[in-house]
């Protein structure tokens, strides 16, 4: 018998890459450091049920962790537990679940405790309760029923000193079930995340919301101390760092990038960048330290729309940008996105034209057509206050929209659809997008890849049906 089982539901449709649960790492570390017996299991790479763990480990209370790619895989995963023993105490959690705690507990009757963001000091405080009998509203950070109803407690305060938690338990997960590959490189790599937060105000992301508009930072020391761990005892490679933004906070990847130096260790790595966060100079020491590839967001080429998306920078300061890179050597990964607030076919060509005009200057284009609505976001306000989500449109309830396939979107996430960008203009530009990706030799070799994942094989003929669909609506001459 242990005290808590922590699990990562599984993510079905081959959206993200697949990286340990490093929240839940979190987590079950602090717990042991406060004596609870727990063990993670997850289910991007475990093959048993849950039955088979509830009935293996007995756990008091099972932890479940999810996005809102896997709320109703979460969801379900509460009901077979309960089934299994109505005893054991189900606890949620994550960025959709904090956004979404009253909704979550009106619906899931399954689901008997809601933590609210940070988890790593909330879940000890909640099991020290549960067990002692103590008073749940001293609990912070956590939404419960009691005979009165749904009641949400203050929110737990940020943890400020991220070095005082204790090491994720790479021990408590399969480690060899882990591989991201380094592109380019072909080297075995890991994630890991050296802060958390975020102070854009990006209409499409709840990052900045999620942790209270601040940031904070491991130090770099611990941070290298992390990287020697996962190379000497798992033997990775390459490391990808998935900070919102790991440049956000200059004296962060400065003294990130000095450790290196000063260590006089050789790695590559990748991070997230944005427009407005680097100079020459800093990208030099970057590219020193081993930095070779930056992924960062321009979204769209129309001015217009990336005032009304609160981007914050210029398509001239986006130009810049990609000179940077060029001229300093590192290769980048930048993202397009279709469908925001506001957009218009002729915004829309502006993008693609930017696209064609700067490819030499970009190694990865990665786009997408229809812009997913998250919880927590300014994009959800702006749904739900003009009608471009469903009356009667809830997280907790079920959502499965069989047109976002077409576009080769995940049907359980909204989009925004408008009057003036409607699916119809979502299909061209998807159709044009993933036609121009599967193209030429290049993209034959992309394609082939694909066909062994059962996820992305179904994407590829998603985009086989899209592509039938146009020329079926062509008129003839």
């Amino acid at each position: 018998m242990i005290d808590i089982l922590l699990v990562n539901p599984q993510e079905k449709g081959g959206f993200f890459e697949r990286m340990p649960p490093l929240g839940l790492a979190h987590i079950a570390s602090n717990l042991e450091k406060h004596n609870y017996s727990v063990k993670i299991v997850d289910f991007e790479v475990e093959q048993k049920n849950i039955d088979y763990w509830l009935n293996t480990l007995q756990p008091q209370c099972v932890g479940i962790s999810g996005t809102s790619h896997t709320r109703f895989e979460a969801f379900k995963l509460a009901r077979e537990v309960k089934k299994f023993n109505q005893e054991i105490v189900t606890i949620y959690g994550g960025v959709h679940a904090t956004f979404t705690a009253h909704d979550t507990l009106k619906n899931n009757k399954e689901i008997d405790y809601v933590v609210r963001g940070e988890g790593e000091q909330v879940v000890p405080n909640l099991l020290d309760a549960i067990k002692n009998g103590k008073k749940l509203t001293h609990v912070a950070g956590i939404t419960y029923r009691d005979e009165n109803g749904i009641v949400e407690n203050r929110p737990a305060q940020r943890i400020k000193n991220l070095d005082a938690l204790p090491r994720p338990v790479y021990h408590l997960l399969n480690m060899n079930a882990y591989s991201l590959d380094m592109p380019f490189l072909h080297k075995k790599g890991i994630s890991t995340i050296t802060s958390r937060g975020c102070t854009a105000k990006c209409t499409f992301c709840s990052a900045s919301t999620m942790f209270d508009h601040q940031i904070t930072t491991h130090s770099a020391s611990y941070v290298l101390d992390e990287i020697a761990l996962l190379f000497d005892t798992y033997g990775f490679e390459g490391i990808k760092i998935f900070d919102s933004t790991l440049t956000m906070k200059r004296d962060h990847i400065d003294a990130f990038c000095d450790e290196i130096l000063r260590r006089g260790i050789v790695f590559p790595w990748e991070c997230e960048i944005r427009v407005g966060t680097v100079d020459q100079e800093l990208l030099v020491k970057m590219k020193k330290a081993g930095c070779y590839y930056v992924n960062f967001g321009i979204e769209s080429a129309s001015q217009r729309v990336l005032n009304l998306m609160r981007k914050g920078f210029t398509i001239e300061e986006a130009e810049k940008l990609l000179l940077l890179c060029r001229d300093v050597g590192i290769k980048t990964k930048v993202f397009f996105s279709f469908g925001h607030i506001g957009e218009t076919m002729a915004d829309v060509e502006k993008t693609f034209s930017f696209i064609d005009t700067h490819k030499k200057l970009i190694t990865t284009v990665a786009s997408g057509a229809g812009v997913r609505i998250y919880p927590g976001t300014y994009l959800e306000t702006y749904a739900r206050d003009n009608g471009l989500l469903p009356s009667d449109f809830h997280w907790s309830k079920p959502y499965d929209d069989k047109r976002l396939e077409s576009i080769l979107q995940t049907p359980c996430v909204p989009i925004l659809v408008q009057p003036q960008l409607g699916f119809d203009e979502l299909e061209k530009i998807a159709l044009r997008i993933y036609s121009k990706r599967f193209s030429g030799w290049q993209g034959f070799k992309r394609g082939i890849t694909k066909v062994t994942d059962k996820d992305k094989l179904k994407k590829l003929r998603q985009l086989v049906k899209l592509r039938f669909k146009n020329i079926v609506k062509k008129p003839r001459s």
